[in-house]
């Protein structure tokens, strides 16, 4: 657990010095692991998200939604390969619209 809430604060400064595409409100959620149903046309949901300020689980993923590998935006599509795996999902807390998906690996 400790190892996780590390690696956890050292992705989030990571990301934090990287262009930001989330626009305010957000909530960004480390999904361990990730929870992905996404239909050919690059909508569909995440599940098991958990937040201080939601009563929900359940998170949309729009049109608008971007995924971004190392800090490079790819196709939604991509975020399918993550299901199982880690990923930052931040999303809008009030409208439950997920804004982007990030994740880093070894290249």
């Amino acid at each position: 657990m400790k190892l996780l809430m590390t690696f956890s604060c050292v992705l989030m400064m990571f990301l934090s010095q990287s262009a930001m595409a989330e626009e305010h409100p957000y909530v960004p959620f480390e999904a361990n692991p990730l929870s992905i149903k996404l239909s050919k046309d690059g909508t569909g949901i995440v599940k098991n998200i958990y937040c201080w300020v939601c009563d929900y689980k359940i998170v949309n993923i729009t049109a608008k939604t971007k995924a971004y590998k190392n800090g490079i935006q790819v196709s939604i599509q991509e975020a399918r390969k993550r299901n199982g795996k880690s990923a930052l999902v931040a999303f809008n807390p009030y409208t439950r619209e997920v804004q982007t998906i990030r994740w880093s690996d070894p290249r």
